[in-house]
Formats: structure tokens, C-alpha cells, sequence
């Protein structure tokens, strides 16, 4: 009798084993699961911020801001290199075009100012940056119209 009181013993503890090992195993997938979740809410966060921060930039357009020529896009936005100005949700950058008679979604012949404005959200840890460009007509009262955008990627 006292041969497999010890067996039993032994066969429990080792079962008592797997079950530690497994819900170990299930704690660290749980876990990794929550950081997965932060990661993706802190990216979409900064994506909100970066958009909140384009659209702010729009509302003070038409700005006086000299043609550029050429015109490329900031380098490493994602870095903040260069001048930026600050905003509630991040910081932006407002670039002009120049004027053309062809922009997208505007009537053919009708004059508008181009404006490019980069937007870099606050947050630095996931960091998202977003450039629209907008057409604004002349006059007085016209709202400007985001014609197009893009969001930029820390390879760019």
C-alpha cells in the first residue's frame, strides 16, 4: 500500500507541474497581448494628434507664407528637424505652392493657392506624421480644401 501512496504522490505533483507551466505560459501570452493592445491605442492616439494638428494648421490658411521653390517635403519629420511651429496635438510646418489653375477636385481654370502642410503628432513614442496639401481659392471668404494626403512613414 505505501508503494502507491508514493506513486500517486508523484503522479499529482507532476500534473501540478504541467498546470504551473501552463498557466505561466498563458500569463505571458496574456501579457504580450496587452502590450500588443497599448501599442496599437498609443498609434492611434498619435494618428488622432497628427490629424488634429493638420486640421488646426488648415484653419489659419490662407497664412502669409512665401512661395518655395521646389518644394520638397520636410526631411525626417519624425525627428522634428528643422523649423517647426507648435500646436495643441504636435507641430506642423505650412509650405506654399505656388498657384496653378489645375488643381484636383476644383473647377478647371479657376485660380487657387497650394499649401502643403506637414503635421507631427506630440507623442513621441509612436510618433505619426501626416501631410495634406490644400487649395485655397481667392477670396475673402473661401474655406480651404484638403485635396490631398498622405501619411508618412519613418523610412521616408
Amino acid at each position: 500500500m505505501s508503494r502507491q501512496r508514493g506513486v500517486v504522490l508523484l503522479i499529482s505533483l507532476l500534473l501540478s507541474l504541467l498546470l504551473a507551466l501552463l498557466a505561466a505560459s498563458a500569463l505571458h501570452d496574456a501579457l504580450n497581448d496587452t502590450r500588443q493592445a497599448e501599442y496599437l491605442l498609443k498609434g492611434v492616439q498619435a494618428f488622432e494628434q497628427a490629424e488634429a494638428t493638420l486640421l488646426q494648421a488648415a484653419s489659419q490658411l490662407p497664412v502669409a507664407v512665401a512661395v518655395c521653390k521646389g518644394c520638397p517635403p520636410p526631411i525626417r519629420p519624425h525627428a522634428l528637424q528643422g523649423q517647426w511651429q507648435s500646436a495643441a496635438n504636435g507641430f506642423y510646418q505650412i509650405q506654399n505652392l505656388g498657384t496653378t489653375e489645375r488643381a484636383r477636385h476644383r473647377a478647371r481654370g479657376e485660380p487657387v493657392s497650394l499649401f502643403r502642410i506637414t503635421a507631427v503628432s506630440a507623442q513621441s513614442q509612436s510618433r505619426q506624421v501626416i501631410e495634406g496639401v490644400y487649395a485655397v481659392a481667392e477670396g475673402e471668404w473661401q474655406v480651404p480644401q484638403r485635396i490631398l494626403w498622405r501619411q508618412r512613414s519613418r523610412e521616408e
